[in-house]
């Protein structure tokens, strides 16, 4: 670790040529629509008929197949889903001689991101991380999309959508539209723990996974979890795409890369710049990737000929803040074609926000101001009452063993925040697929005791499992652990790369602080006097 020190900041880094990103894209990539007659945002477009009452158009870059099952009913699975048992074969082999009403008993050894359809009804993956939402037109009739955009050009052709008067704001209050509310009035959400009936229009819970076993024991459940990653890695279609892994200085992505390492898998590790990052993400990676014997790139802001955000905007339709938009907007992974795999989903076994959330809670109205007030949102605002809302339709349907705590984080986190932030990443070439997000995957963590979790203990014992000499190197260590010499030049690069990155640091603090305190008349003035003055120094 001492040579980690002394290097030389950014000396034998490897960066992928920067390229001008042309303005080839346009909204609405790899989305889709059901409804009960074929649309097209495009000419290129596909439809599918599933049955009388049934179509499924989706963009062509969007993966798209179906098969009938036993009983002879046709069903379509879109996005990848990747089996994570090694036992099963891929999911259309296994629909295709599965009773009907048993289909849907198949999917909780799925990974990815993917929807399946069916017998009149619409499931999503573990977490919801390919978004449906849905509404209902004037006569009644359902219409489900990925694309919330789309679904207001269908409910309401003829006027502008009702919005929630809500802007998003990265790291600074409930960042995110909660589920089962959209941004748009009369559009829903899908939880994760839901199922669409397309006929009646209806609304059905189901399990977010399989029973959750504490009895299991922590030997058999580390060897089950890697065996799943193993898997779902080996069966990824890389035949003719490059596979990427987004590497960094945390222990989930790491993690990752060793287990990827450890099965034998061409794997490309890769960073990417941004003025956010710590020393650690900026420096650990090479040195891990050096350490398995694997190249490291750096990804790095490209030069954008066009203006992104209204792209933004007219794609995710407001549900992504600005700065969780930052990667799109600075073209960062433009370049990058095939698969990208990474360690996000891992939060979900970590035990999250323990000593900041209470363990059960009775009042759904004293648990949201105490969500509100962890997040920095204003207790009495729109989001607050939308995560009441889900407090109180959790209440209906508990699972057994699954803390609401770490319910908050699947339909939330990943099915609200994460599964908007996946929807803009379509817009890129790379395929991104979490390889982690299977229902079964979250079952065995969920199964571990707490203080295997909270610690990343059982993230350790794997690392030390698969590629022990990657445990010397520190998980995320602050910048202080590389020394103040290294920690200059970092800031140096980065404001080379990015002139305003002091700007919006401070930007970004003030924005935290003033989140979480109700500021005065005499000092709300000075804030917006300093912000003024450095937005005009810009």
């Amino acid at each position: 670790m001492s040579a980690i020190k002394n290097e030389i900041l950014a000396k034998n880094e490897k960066f992928l040529p920067a390229q001008d990103s042309k303005p080839r894209m346009r909204p609405h990539r790899r989305q889709f629509v059901v409804g009960s007659k074929a649309f097209r945002a495009y000419e290129d477009w596909q439809s599918h008929q599933l049955d009388a009452s049934t179509w499924v158009s989706y963009c062509a870059e969007l993966r798209a197949d179906w098969v009938s099952d036993a009983d002879g009913i046709e069903w379509m699975l879109l996005g990848l889903a990747v089996e994570t048992l090694e036992s099963q074969a891929d999911p259309l082999i296994e629909i295709a001689r599965t009773a009907s009403a048993d289909v849907p008993d198949l999917y909780a050894s799925w990974a990815g991101r993917w929807v399946l359809i069916g017998r009149s009804e619409i499931h999503m993956d573990a977490s919801g991380l390919l978004g449906c939402f849905y509404g209902t037109t004037s006569n009644k009739q359902m219409w489900v999309s990925s694309s919330s955009v789309l679904l207001t050009k269908i409910l309401s052709p003829n006027a502008p959508p009702a919005v929630v008067p809500e802007t998003l704001h990265y790291e600074a209050g409930i960042s995110w539209f909660p589920p089962p509310y959209s941004h748009f009035v009369g559009i829903s959400r899908l939880l994760p723990s839901q199922v669409i009936e397309l006929k009646t229009g209806s609304i059905r819970s189901r399990s977010l996974m399989p029973p959750i076993d504490p009895s299991l024991g922590y030997d058999k459940t580390l060897e089950l979890f890697k065996n799943s990653l193993i898997t779902a890695l080996k069966r990824l279609p890389t035949e003719e795409n490059e596979l990427w892994l987004g590497l960094t200085g945390g222990i989930d992505s790491r993690l990752l890369f060793a287990i990827a390492h450890y099965a034998g898998i061409k794997i490309i590790p890769f960073t990417r710049i941004s003025a956010r990052m710590s020393l650690g993400d900026r420096l650990l990676p090479p040195k891990l990737a050096q350490e398995l014997g694997y190249k490291h790139i750096y990804l790095q802001r490209q030069k954008s000929n066009f203006d992104r955000q209204p792209l933004v905007t007219e794609h995710t339709g407001g549900h992504v803040s600005v700065g969780d938009a930052e990667p799109f907007i600075q073209s960062v992974r433009d370049h990058l074609k095939g698969i990208s795999v990474g360690g996000w989903c891992f939060e979900t076994g970590k035990a999250l926000f323990r000593d900041l959330l209470p363990d059960t809670f009775d009042d759904p109205k004293i648990c949201a101001r105490q969500i509100a007030q962890l997040f920095g949102e204003p207790v009495d605002s729109v989001m607050t009452q939308k995560i009441r809302d889900w407090l109180e339709l959790i209440q209906k349907t508990p699972q057994e063993h699954l803390d609401w705590r770490d319910r908050f984080f699947i339909e939330q986190r990943l099915g609200g925040w994460q599964s908007s932030k996946e929807q803009l990443y379509d817009l890129t070439k790379v395929e991104r697929v979490p390889i982690i997000n299977a229902a079964r995957n979250y079952a065995l963590l969920l199964g571990l005791e707490e203080s295997c979790r909270i610690n990343a203990q059982y993230q350790i014992d794997l690392l030390s499992q698969t590629a022990p000499t990657l445990s010397k190197y520190p998980y995320n260590p602050p910048n202080s652990y590389f020394g103040t010499l290294i920690g200059f030049k970092a800031i140096a690069i980065q404001l080379v790369s990015n002139p305003i990155y002091v700007y919006r640091k401070f930007a970004g603090k003030v924005r935290w602080i003033t989140s979480r305190i109700k500021l005065s008349q005499d000092s709300l003035y000075f804030y917006r006097k300093i912000v003024g003055r450095l937005r005009s120094k810009k």
